[in-house]
């Protein structure tokens, strides 16, 4: 049974950061060790300002989890929203740990950092995202508007404006051999989409869009296709399971008039989603 580290937020009422992957990764047959950057009350998209609580030691945190009382290593490590930009340099030294227990572990690094061509992280946790942990990442998920951001921070209100070729030439400057762009535009207005950009190819991954707005879905997706690498699948792969997943969860969240994407009531789904993604070459 493969073991996951999640570092990102955790919200007490809600399904965004850890409380996003965790649950499902569970239900994937993952154990999963959680380390949260924040803790909030809720998402601050349902009201400004939540209540927070600080993790101030976060590197101490993940060291004591890994090797205490004895070594316990992980398969994977996902890296998420970070609060502070010191925790770029503790996220980047406990993946170091992780990987002197299991060398060559995968880091899947979701830059949690803005939406819509509107950042909500202070500049300098962008910066050293893009020092401490771009270079050692093998996969990274970003929005568009996070892909110009890391790419160039004063340009990132134009990002809805990107079309496939420039988020392409970002993608591939990025640096991580494997970037999946999430909410990338799609072909028709219906539909939703994802692009999988290496070296060598681009496929975007689609699947129709459901007319509902909760937060989350970026982590879920992250989790997601982390998942499906760890079980063996190619990324391409992977990434249309988590989509098709994705879909499933907005699905049934419209249909229960959820303001959180329904990841109790769509659990069946982790397993077997119903519809496929559809998945073609650029």
């Amino acid at each position: 049974m493969s073991r996951i580290l999640t570092i990102s937020s955790w919200v007490c009422r809600g399904h965004v950061g850890n409380a996003a992957t965790t649950f499902p990764l569970m239900r994937r047959g993952h154990e999963v060790v959680s380390l949260p950057t924040v803790v909030l009350a809720h998402h601050p998209g349902h009201a400004p300002a939540p209540a927070r609580s600080a993790i101030t030691d976060l590197a101490a945190i993940g060291r004591d989890g890994l090797g205490s009382p004895r070594p316990h290593p992980v398969d994977a490590v996902l890296v998420g929203y970070l609060a502070d930009p010191a925790q770029a340099v503790a996220a980047a030294d406990i993946v170091a740990q992780a990987r002197a227990m299991t060398p060559g572990l995968p880091l899947l690094l979701d830059p949690v950092a803005g939406d819509a061509g509107r950042l909500y992280v202070a500049a300098q946790i962008l910066e050293d995202i893009r020092t401490h942990l771009l270079p050692i990442a093998d996969i990274v998920t970003p929005n568009v508007t996070e892909l110009v951001a890391l790419m160039d921070a004063d340009r990132t209100g134009r990002a809805p404006q990107l079309g496939d070729a420039e988020i392409v030439h970002l993608a591939r400057r990025l640096g991580p051999p494997v970037v999946v762009v999430t909410s990338a535009p799609p072909r028709r207005p219906d539909r939703m989409a994802n692009l999988v950009v290496t070296p060598d190819s681009v496929t975007r991954i689609e699947t129709p869009k459901i007319d509902v707005h909760v937060h989350g879905t970026g982590d879920l997706m992250a989790g997601l296709i982390l998942s499906g690498l760890v079980n063996g699948d190619h990324v391409v792969p992977a990434t249309a399971t988590a989509a098709a997943i994705v879909h499933d969860v907005l699905e049934t969240t419209r249909r229960l008039g959820d303001d959180e994407p329904a990841i109790v009531a769509a659990q069946s789904r982790f397993i077997r989603p119903l519809g496929q993604a559809e998945v073609s070459e650029l």
